[in-house]
């Protein structure tokens, strides 16, 4: 393998792994999103479990700093020149879907019944908008290698 094949071999196993591992955050922390977002949409946010509530604050916050590591990794990446572009576009995106991810972790405040449903809505927007352009990116990185 020359210089060029190796950088991007590395490269490609980065993108890999930060693939799996948000998959595996989201597949953990999707049942407590769902939860929540039940209880919102039903009116009965102020009823949650307290305990539930803050063990979900908890998983939120855990994520959320996987994210932001996996975002310092994305930025201190070494991506081979022709996918320079997709990568600083594909960096942007997540972080802000990191952004996104922090700002629902602190729509969640103290308690069940301080909870801030616009900025929550907010975030989750945020995070899906991001992901659109996440996956928009990782498939022409992929496609381009």
């Amino acid at each position: 393998m020359n210089k060029n094949q190796q950088k991007f071999a590395r490269y490609a196993q980065l993108i890999n792994q930060i693939v799996t591992d948000t998959e595996a955050e989201q597949d953990e922390m999707s049942p407590k999103f769902e939860a929540l977002k039940a209880a919102e949409e039903a009116g009965t946010i102020a009823d949650f479990d307290a305990e539930a509530y803050a063990t979900t604050k908890t998983l939120f916050a855990a994520g959320t700093a996987h994210y932001q590591k996996m975002l310092e990794q994305l930025e201190a990446a070494q991506a081979p020149a022709r996918l320079l572009g997709n990568h600083k576009l594909l960096t942007g995106a997540f972080r802000d879907f990191t952004l996104g991810c922090e700002a629902m972790l602190a729509s969640l405040h103290e308690t069940p019944a301080d909870f801030d449903a616009t900025a929550f809505d907010a975030a989750e927007a945020t995070q899906d908008a991001a992901t659109t352009k996440l996956m928009k990116h990782i498939q022409k990185i992929t496609a381009m290698g």
